[in-house]
């Protein structure tokens, strides 16, 4: 008797899914094909990614284009401090072109013209990012520090619900490994909101 068993995964059926590919090579899995009794390799789902909602141009006419771009390398001196600062180059030219060019995506994102595509191209962060392994805790510290920068920089408070509610599903896409099979924790606008009442300092 033939039995079937559909793979779900995110990729339709092929077992393309990072986190399959990471874990089989971790283990050092072997194929098995051919063998003396049929093989089944387990469904799975990888990430379900929440909708962007990508912001209007109203926060680029607001802060304008050196404000983002301060905000961006601001959060980037942050994150340096933590465990994600190992995962950006050391040589300092390096890391300049990298918050250069996290700063060109973001002003394009926020109004700025076509900076970054023009130039790079779509940004797929999932698969730009993929030679930097990036998990869930990496991705909590990433929007802790952008939490963080937002009340340094006194960001305006008539735009923050929308940058949030932009980044904070943004980062989902950043995560290219995953250390458990839970589904990623959400921090949505409503449960947030309150700790920008105050600004950093007081």
């Amino acid at each position: 008797m033939n039995t079937k068993i559909e793979n779900n995964s995110c990729q339709n059926g092929r077992i393309n899914s990072f986190t399959q590919v990471n874990q089989m090579q971790q283990r050092g899995d072997k194929r098995g094909f051919g063998g003396d009794e049929v093989r089944v390799v387990d469904s799975m789902i990888d990430i379900i990614y929440p909708p962007v909602p990508f912001p209007s141009n109203r926060i680029f006419n607001t802060i304008g284009e050196m404000k983002i771009r301060e905000m961006v390398e601001h959060h980037h001196t942050l994150l340096l401090k933590t465990k994600v600062g190992k995962l950006f180059p050391a040589n300092e030219e390096a890391l300049k072109m990298v918050i250069d060019k996290s700063a060109d995506f973001f002003v394009e994102a926020l109004g700025g013209g076509d900076i970054f595509t023009s130039v790079h191209g779509e940004p797929h962060l999932r698969m730009r990012h993929f030679k930097v392994p990036i998990d869930e805790q990496d991705r909590e510290i990433w929007l802790a520090m952008y939490k963080k920068t937002l009340k340094m920089i006194n960001f305006p408070k008539a735009h923050l619900e929308e940058f949030w509610n932009w980044i904070e599903p943004l980062s989902i896409r950043m995560i290219n490994r995953r250390t458990n099979m839970e589904a990623i924790k959400r921090h949505h606008w409503q449960e947030v909101k309150h700790e920008f009442m105050t600004r950093e300092g007081n």
